[in-house]
């Protein structure tokens, strides 16, 4: 799923409890570079 916390964009795993955090930075950049997409994640 994927949810704003203090402003802050966040995913999380319902099935493995994974979870990341993404900075404005980069959803500002992940916007740029990939129209119509909200933001992108890549797990370690």
């Amino acid at each position: 799923m994927l949810y704003f916390e203090n402003n802050v964009e966040k995913l999380a795993c319902v099935s493995c409890d994974y979870k990341e955090t993404q900075t404005t930075k980069e959803v500002t950049k992940a916007s740029k570079t990939n129209s119509g997409v909200i933001g992108v994640f890549k797990p370690d």
